[in-house]
């Protein structure tokens, strides 16, 4: 079975507006918490990349929820 990573892109980004805005937070307020620019959460949520295994960490501490939340 193939893996459309651009699908998993897009996972990830759809988790991560909806997990930000469960905790009421903006592009910006979540960026600074995980080290990220406003611009580059955009991109992540729009789907237009993949955060590094260590940036996907530090969403999810700023969300405050596990890692595999991002990915489900």
């Amino acid at each position: 079975m193939a893996v459309d990573f651009n699908e998993i892109k897009k996972l990830i980004g759809k988790n991560i507006k909806k997990y930000r805005k469960q905790a009421g937070l903006t592009q910006t307020e979540l960026g600074i918490q995980a080290d990220l620019t406003d611009a580059r959460i955009t991109q992540l949520e729009r789907g237009l990349g993949a955060p590094s295994m260590l940036k996907l960490f530090m969403i999810a501490q700023a969300l405050k929820i596990p890692a595999s939340k991002l990915l489900e």
